[in-house]
């Protein structure tokens, strides 16, 4: 048998309890035996470890290599600042794992202080007496006393109950409070005994005692939670990007390397200085800037979105909302929010009344439909009414009691309307059996009863009601027959109904019937624009509640969700693997009355439909989906500590909105670093090829190891860092997601940075290089200038030349599609701190002797700096015209996609 199908006497000897409670020794014995109370925490980090970590990224592995080579260059040509390089390389190395290893930190320590398990201390029976202990010692066969408002420690039967009521959204989903009541189950799902209480639900109203059966990872909570950590999470697309990017420039560093190699031997250089010069393009080809950039620009998201109240645990994560394709969304508590609220009045003498006002706290205004004489005053008795028959409060800014009379009471709190001179004198608690609860009170001598319930309960005990003159008439069944209708109507659209009654004496028969009032949880204000802002962008919304399908289905059309259909937790059991994928693929569903493992078991049909998803939740039951999902999205106030640890994103304000404003960030972090790759590649060529040049022709070096250095390790981090943290492109969440198979370093990428751009800064460099040599007097094949003033003054103009065009290249590269123009001068702060020291830097290199003795620089008479004046220029209009070609091509490929998607829906219509 199962333990809630026991009797009391039988349930009490299973336990080896009896209502006296455990002793104090027994109940410590047990406690030994069987461990505290408390859910298997996730294994703390090895902070040491993790730091560790950081430095076999593909990419860190990718520099450490370049910094070996770079001391092996250096063995075989001493002198030449390889070791310099060297030891840089490993600098931004240590700085970058040290950086994102901070991060990563201070997001732990900040979802630690988030975290919230079982409460702290409980009440329970020990030696026939109250005790109050830590939950985490509450035993098997402890007594659990419960009393409104308390969180329950463990999962218990219950002994004793008087009008109990428990929230078990955390764990089912489901809004509405749960009676709970004695008298033994034959559920098949412990979930759904009426008689058993669960670790980690509320006590909403009433109070009672429990039988403890389970503690710690033995209770649904902890079952759950376990679920939830065996569930493996798929690598986010920005690690596989890294790992994708940190490949590809491997093997173009190793295969330009050889390539030079084989070339320098075959022209008689020797196997030694041709291994040199293939390091020295390997390390060149090498962009040592581009991890920490990564980083830093990901960490800038990151705080940006802490802004907008949603908080990052994993720097990887950030980019994975610009690819997410499906969010799929509690209802409870992440679409509405979490409150019954009174919405429509429907009087027994037939008028409409609306409430507006959302939140317990909030005013409101009334509006009525069909208005005669006298209609006020049946309203604030209907609303006085229903005060006297709730036990709920608000007080202040402050309210307790069960959301449902919660939401009476604020009604007649926004009319004004007060208990008057009744005073309560005795109630007749609400039972599952009754579907209804009454309040005698007495005014002036006499008594009054006041009744509310279920609307077919509470109407087959009236025999009269209040009609639109305000006096008592017979309840004919005509009239029954019209209450009735307009039931139906109310709920249908997905309206908690009450009915509500009196008559003036102490027996609950021949009530005078008064209305019918209309609860709902509602959306959030904010949500339908976030959901249509998601419809635009080309995110899929989907619903996935464990709440009732009317409900939820009436909420999803509230906010603007499509639905071809709705399918039930017991309907999804029925549907085989293959045509679930089909359906999700095919048609927009709402899935309503879910279990935690068909949450999950939808996460993973999308994923393998090619989906990325996101999942929100808040409950225990949402955990197992969270981890699976791609990124699980926990709320902040009401989730719950396993959610959190499952999720890869927390909102602090439990606002959906959030949900959009990160997706916005996702994409900006998606497209910004795609610019900064792109600058710091094209920086790379005219580094690149200046050493093939002085390899195959008789001209000095025109640039050296530690200028090379001070390019991607000094001028470029900071440009590269402001195009990081450029605002959202114009029209970004009129895009399509980021595709799966959308690279940051793709074709385009390439071409912009090596072929194009990089090209130009080439030019520009080797320009200024050989123009100043030339206009110096300088002779084709005359080397022994090699180490003068006159080569430093030539390899400044290189230095210089690559510099310059890289200023150009940050402003043009702040939009990757649009003109750079509509960016806005003084939009982005740190790009103009950045172009200031740069200016500072090309200041220095120029005058400053201690700096041009450091990066073996000189100063150029101020004519021959003209030779870099048009490289800019030219660099900055070709790459807005280029741009300006792929707008006017993409736009007229984007009229295509929508005259093509207009025919298609005229198709289907």
């Amino acid at each position: 048998m199962t333990i809630h199908s026991l009797h009391r006497d039988e349930l009490l000897a299973r336990l080896e309890t009896g209502e006296a409670g455990l002793t104090a020794e027994e109940a410590r014995r047990r406690l030994a035996a069987g461990g505290p109370n408390e859910i298997q925490k996730k294994e703390r980090k090895n902070y040491p470890r993790e730091y560790l970590r950081q430095y076999v990224q593909f990419f860190a592995v990718l520099l450490e290599v370049a910094a070996v080579l770079s001391f092996l260059a250096d063995g075989y040509a001493p002198g030449e600042g390889y070791d310099i390089l060297g030891y840089a390389v490993l600098g931004a190395v240590v700085i970058n794992a040290t950086f994102a290893f901070w991060q990563e930190y201070k997001a732990d320590r900040t979802i630690e202080a988030l975290l919230r398990l079982m409460p702290s201390m409980v009440t329970v029976r020990r030696d026939n007496a109250a005790a109050t202990v830590d939950a985490r010692e509450v035993v098997p066969g402890d007594i659990l006393l419960l009393e409104e408002g308390d969180r329950i420690a463990a999962d218990a039967v219950l002994i004793e109950a008087h009008s109990l009521y428990v929230d078990m959204a955390t764990l089912t989903g489901e809004s509405r409070p749960k009676k709970r009541v004695t008298e033994p189950s034959e559920a098949k799902a412990v979930l759904e005994a009426k008689n058993a209480v669960f670790a980690g639900t509320t006590v909403l109203s009433g109070n009672g005692s429990a039988a403890v059966y389970a503690t710690g990872q033995k209770t649904e909570f902890g079952r759950i939670a376990s679920l939830a950590r065996e569930v493996k999470k798929r690598p986010t697309p920005m690690q596989l990007e890294i790992v994708r990017i940190t490949r590809i420039l491997t093997v173009a560093a190793i295969l330009v390397g050889g390539v030079f190699f084989v070339l320098g031997y075959l022209a008689g250089f020797g196997v030694l200085v041709a291994a040199i010069f293939a390091l020295s393009l390997i390390v060149a080809n090498v962009p040592e800037g581009m991890l920490p950039t990564i980083t830093l620009s990901l960490s800038l998201a990151s705080q940006n979105m802490a802004n907008r109240n949603a908080l990052i645990k994993n720097l990887d994560s950030v980019q994975t909302l610009g690819s997410t394709t499906v969010v799929c969304t509690d209802k409870t508590g992440t679409l509405t929010r979490n409150e019954m609220t009174a919405k429509e009045i429907f009087l027994a003498g037939g008028e409409t009344v609306t409430i507006t006002g959302e939140g317990y706290l909030a005013g409101g205004e009334f509006t009525i439909r069909g208005e005669r004489p006298g209609v006020r005053d049946r309203l604030d008795f209907f609303l006085r009414a229903g005060l006297l028959n709730c036990r709920a409060m608000i007080e202040d800014d402050t309210y307790f009691g069960d959301p449902t009379e919660l939401a009476i009471v604020a009604a007649a709190r926004k009319a004004g309307v007060g208990p008057g001179d009744y005073e309560k004198v005795e109630e007749i608690p609400f039972s599952s059996e009754r579907k209804m609860m009454s309040t005698i009170t007495e005014k002036d001598g006499r008594s009054f009863i006041f009744t509310k319930g279920a609307p077919e309960v509470v109407l087959g005990l009236v025999s009269a009601y209040v009609d639109g003159e305000g006096r008592v008439v017979p309840f004919d069944e005509g009239e029954r027959e019209r209450v009735l209708a307009r039931a139906d109507e109310m709920e249908r659209a997905a309206y908690r109904l009450l009915a509500v009654a009196y008559r003036e004496g102490e027996e609950e028969r021949d009530l005078v019937f008064l209305g019918l009032v209309g609860l709902m949880d509602l959306p959030r204000a904010e949500v339908y624009e976030a959901i249509r802002t998601c419809r635009v962008a080309g995110i899929r919304v989907m619903v996935l509640t464990g709440d009732n399908p009317v409900t939820a289905r009436a909420v999803a059309e509230e906010i603007g969700l499509s639905m071809d259909r709705v399918i039930t937790g017991d309907d999804l059991v029925a549907i085989p693997e293959a045509d679930l994928r089909d359906i999700l693929r095919t048609e927009d569903v709402l899935f309503a009355r879910l279990k935690s493992d068909q949450k999950l078991r939808i996460a993973s049909a999308l994923q393998e439909n090619g989906e990325v998803v996101a999942m929100t939740g808040d409950g225990v039951n949402d955990a197992p989906a969270l981890k699976k999902a791609d990124i699980g999205i926990s709320m902040g106030k009401k989730g719950t500590e396993v959610a959190k640890e499952a999720a890869d994103m927390i909102l602090i304000d439990d606002n959906f909105c959030s949900i959009v404003a990160a997706v916005e960030e996702g994409r900006t972090v998606y497209f910004n670093i795609k610019k900064f790759v792109t600058y710091i590649l094209a920086s790379n060529v005219p580094e690149i090829v200046p050493y093939i040049l002085q390899f195959f022709f008789k001209i000095p070096l025109p640039l050296s190891v530690i200028q090379i250095l001070s390019i991607d390790l000094g001028s470029d981090m900071l440009p590269g860092l402001a195009l990081g943290s450029e605002r959202p492109e114009r029209d970004i969440m009129k895009m399509p997601p980021v595709g799966k198979n959308d690279r940051i370093l793709d074709r385009e990428v390439f071409k912009r940075g090596y072929f194009f751009l990089g090209i130009i800064e080439a030019t520009a460099a080797m320009t200024a290089f050989l123009g100043f040599l030339f206009l110096s007097g300088w002779q084709y094949g005359d080397l022994s200038i090699s180490g003068t003033e006159l080569h430093r003054q030539a390899m400044t103009m290189t230095l210089l030349g690559a510099v310059t065009c890289q200023l150009a290249n940050v402003w043009t590269l702040r939009s990757w599609e649009f003109s750079a123009f509509e960016r806005g001068l003084f939009k982005n702060r740190l790009l103009i701190v950045a172009v200031v020291l740069e200016l500072i830097w090309i200041f220095l290199l120029l005058n400053v002797g201690a700096v041009q003795v450091i990066f073996n620089t000189a100063s150029v008479p101020p004519p021959y700096l003209l030779l870099l004046v048009p490289f800019p220029i030219i660099l900055f209009a070709s790459h807005e015209v280029y741009k300006y070609r792929i707008r006017k091509r993409m736009n007229l490929q984007r009229s295509d996609t929508t005259e093509r998607k207009t025919e298609l829906c005229g198709e289907k219509k």
